[in-house]
């Protein structure tokens, strides 16, 4: 019994300090309000009047990568890509992204 309440203290012990690894995802920055359904552009990317309008009536910036938006924290740190393709680091927590950086992905068309 003492063995088994040892090994459950290690091993909730050592949980604690577990980091998840970083991964990298792309998307735009679109809202968790209208998601993947927000108003788009001609060029089929997020509309920013939209995504701003929805964030200051209470929505939260979310990342639209594939079919899913992932809410991303902080806040502060995708509040200046609204709407633009991006490629964000950090971690993955439920449905929460924790950048660790977040930074435009430049358009290949207007090269």
């Amino acid at each position: 019994m003492k063995l088994q309440f040892a090994a459950l203290i290690f091993v909730a012990v050592g949980s604690i300090g577990y980091a998840q690894a970083s991964k990298t995802w792309t998307g735009f920055v679109t809202d968790t309000h209208c998601g993947t359904h927000c108003q788009r552009t001609s060029a089929m990317n997020p509309d920013r009047a939209c995504v701003r309008r929805c964030v200051k009536q209470g929505s939260k910036y979310g990342l639209w990568s594939g079919n899913h938006v992932y809410t991303l924290e902080p806040q502060s740190k995708a509040s200046n890509f609204a709407a633009e393709n991006v490629s964000v680091t950090g971690s993955l927590t439920n449905d929460t992204i924790h950048i660790d950086s977040i930074a435009r992905i430049a358009d290949e068309r207007h090269k």
